[in-house]
Formats: C-alpha cells, structure tokens, sequence
C-alpha cells in the first residue's frame, strides 16, 4: 500500500533540490528555497544533514546562491561540474543514458517544454521529473511508479560522483551543504527503493598501444623520407661540386 505521507516527503525534497539544480531563467528562481530547508532541517534524515541544512540556513544570501551556481556549473575557468548522466557514462554528452531517459520522458505523460533547457539526462531535469513521477504515482498513475525506478536507475548510476564534485569545487560554500543533504537523502531513497549503490565499470578512452606504436614508426618514417629528399635537393641546389673545386 503507497504511504502518500513518506511519497509526499520524497517529493518534498526533490522538488527542493530541483530549485538548487535546475536551471530556469528566471530572476526568482531561488525563491522559497530558504523556507524549504527550514522545513527540512526540523525533519533532518540525520546529523550530518541536520548540521548542514542549519549552515545553509544562517548563511543563506539569494545572490551569491546564484553566484555558487554560475561558478560550480558554467564558469569555464572555474572547472565547471559535469551534470549529465552521459558525461559521467562515457565522457560524452548526449550519450546513451540520454537515450534511455528520452525513451523514459515519452512514455510518461511528461512532456518537455521552453521551462526546461537541460536534456533529458541533467541532474537539472532529472530531478524535476522525480518530483513531477512522485506526484503522479500519489495521484494513482500506477505507470509512474515503474517511471520512476527506472529513472532512479539512470540517477543512481553518477549521483555519487555529481555530489562528490559539487561538495569539492572550490566555489561551493552553500552548495557544499546542499551536497551533504543531498547524499544523505539519496542513501535513503536507495533503502526505500531497494536500490543499492552500483559498481559502475567506468568507460575510459584506453590508449592502443600497438597504435601508438605504429603511429610513431609512420612519424619517424615519414621525417626520414623528408630528410633524405631534403638532402637530395640541397645536392641539385649545390650544383656540382667538382666544378667548385
């Protein structure tokens, strides 16, 4: 039986962690994020939360919120935080996971319109779309539910390292709280959803070293047959020596 308190909760906190990772152009985007974590922070899952939450709280400012966000996701010379799944599945963007969430979207009732400009695998939608599949499954959409684990499958596979970068980027302050309830609450919903953390084998761009090799035997055949042809030249251009002598 569906415990609409406990699934109302869960939305709850996607819907506050959508209003710190979703990009919307919109000067009032942050707005009623403080009341949310004060909520929160009365209901903390844990200490670590807890304390985090009560930081966030006595150092909240709206626009240096908006400042962290630009630093740790667009500034450019500020090593921004990938926020894709395909990113951290293949070092790509627009990759499988993309597929596999595009293939989730159009078989919900969800349709993407100019609110959201992130693709269908950013954390910026992803975790919109939880709250959006939460909300429709206590609604009695019994399809939604399915939705929703599959596209917590999808989340579980890069929240760690997403929630590890953001905790460490060198602009986080607010955004390093947002971190640590963030992990705290996804651990929970591993438990609730019976989905434990996976062993991702990561795809590296592995280097062939037989192409390497062959690749260099080509670079130094290629400039010996220069440097010959070189040489032959400056012979003709020299002219003949013994008329020199």
């Amino acid at each position: 039986m569906l415990n609409k308190d406990l699934e109302k909760a869960r939305a709850f906190y996607y819907g506050f962690f959508s209003k710190l990772f979703t990009f919307i152009d919109d000067v009032n985007r942050f707005e009623g994020v403080k009341e949310a974590a004060k909520i929160l922070y009365q209901n903390a899952i844990e200490p670590n939360s807890k304390e985090a939450l009560k930081h966030f709280i006595e150092n909240f400012d709206e626009k240096k919120l908006v400042q962290e966000f630009d630093d740790i996701f667009y500034d450019l010379a500020n090593d921004p935080v990938p926020t894709t799944a395909s990113f951290y599945d293949e070092e790509i963007e627009n990759g499988k996971m993309r597929v596999k969430m595009v293939d989730i979207v159009l078989a919900s009732k969800f349709r993407k319109n100019e609110k959201f400009s992130d693709t269908e695998d950013d954390i910026g939608f992803i975790l919109p779309f939880m709250h959006y599949l939460i909300l429709e499954k206590i609604n009695g959409d019994e399809k939604a539910a399915w939705l929703e684990e599959k596209t917590f499958d999808v989340l579980n596979t890069f929240i760690d390292d997403f929630i590890e970068n953001v905790y460490m980027h060198t602009a986080a302050n607010l955004y390093k709280d947002a971190a640590v309830v963030l992990k705290a609450f996804i651990e929970t919903e591993r438990m609730y959803l019976e989905k434990p953390k996976p062993n991702i084998e990561k795809v590296s761009k592995k280097i062939d070293i037989k192409t390497v090799q062959d690749e260099e035997a080509r670079i130094r055949k290629a400039k010996k047959k220069k440097s010959e042809e070189n040489l032959v030249c400056n012979l003709e251009e020299g002219g003949d020596v013994e008329d020199e002598v």
